[in-house]
């Protein structure tokens, strides 16, 4: 009677550890004592093998952003800015993080990269072009897999956790 209860125990939390398991892993690293100033914040076209989910992170992204209390730049509107003054992002091996920050008039740059089902967000200071806050979204197994969409809900979320942290909001 005791193996059938150990067994069933056994069975039970392995099933339990399976399914909690399953989900994507999204983590967000920050300096301890990050304090941020400005409260504008431009979302930069990620890069992607597939330019559409580039789209489609960056921009839930920056739709879930507006309730964190920052003034959201969507990568539209860099898009079209960095266009007209001839600067091509995905040519650029170190853009020019200030110059863009002024021209669309944000205090940091949220800029990305999405490669199948995984995604490398960075949360950059346009002043000094430092990376403040990482985030990473990856799947639990390699056989998972995740929409842009998701991709973009969980990251703004674990962003928007960082940003209200450091902001004080």
């Amino acid at each position: 009677m005791n193996m059938k209860r150990y067994v069933l125990v056994l069975l039970l939390t392995a099933t339990l550890f399976s399914l909690c398991s399953c989900g994507p892993f999204v983590k967000s690293y920050s300096m301890p004592d990050l304090k941020l100033e400005g409260k504008s914040l431009g979302i930069m076209p990620f890069s992607s093998n597939i330019p559409e989910v580039g789209k489609v992170v960056s921009d839930t992204i920056g739709a879930n952003l507006l309730k964190s209390g920052f003034k959201i730049v969507d990568r539209t509107h860099i898009g079209k800015i960095l266009q007209e003054e001839g600067i091509s992002y995905l040519e650029i091996d170190f853009p020019d993080y200030n110059k863009i920050g002024n021209l669309a008039g944000v205090n940091y740059l949220l800029v990305g990269n999405v490669a199948f089902s995984s995604a490398t967000v960075r949360l950059l200071d346009t002043a000094t072009g430092e990376t403040l806050i990482v985030a990473v979204f990856r799947p639990s197994r390699i056989s998972d897999s995740a929409s842009a969409v998701d991709m973009g809900l969980y990251l703004a979320k674990s962003i928007g956790k960082e940003l209200s942290r450091a902001a004080n909001l």
